[in-house]
């Protein structure tokens, strides 16, 4: 295992995000189990927004960005109906493919656990597509499933919770 570090992201890290994000769809699209994201949808711009909103965060392995997630106080979208101050959210967990397999993704998991928790937050939240192995994913992190799933924007999602 590399030596890993977490925390929010900063400018100079924009590109490598918005490669990480980029190549991962391209992956699912190509390789992968499947579309969940197109890679023209991102662009510096909105990675550059989300890091100057304190949402990016990465992961470091020995001094390479590994992986990236997005880390919300609020998601309007998915979770509409969600009281203020409940809850984050959790939206583009990407691990760059030379680090898939490593547990990449369970470690930004409970890294955003504990700031829910840090936050006073009773939830880590999250939607994905209900692509069976992505959900098990996620139930062995301590997620699990919340109602049925829902569309939004033309797309089926299940939604997930972990309680803090």
């Amino acid at each position: 295992m590399p030596h890993v570090e977490i925390r929010k992201a900063i400018k100079a890290d924009a590109v490598a995000i918005l490669e990480i994000l980029q190549s991962v769809a391209l992956w699912l699209e190509t390789a992968g189990p499947g579309k969940l994201w197109s890679a023209s949808s991102f662009s510096l711009s909105g990675v550059v927004d989300r890091i100057e909103a304190e949402e990016a965060v990465v992961l470091e392995a020995d001094g390479t960005v590994a992986a990236i997630m997005y880390l919300q106080g609020r998601d309007d979208i998915f979770w509409p109906d969600d009281p203020a101050g409940e809850a984050l959210y959790i939206h583009k967990l990407a691990i760059a493919r030379p680090f898939a397999g490593l547990g990449l993704s369970r470690l930004m998991l409970d890294w955003a656990a504990d700031q829910a928790r840090q936050a006073g937050r009773h939830y880590l939240r999250l939607d994905c597509a209900p692509r069976a192995k992505l959900i098990a994913i996620y139930r062995d992190a301590g997620f699990s499933r919340v109602g049925d799933d829902i569309v939004v924007e033309g797309y089926s999602v299940a939604r997930l919770q972990r309680s803090i």
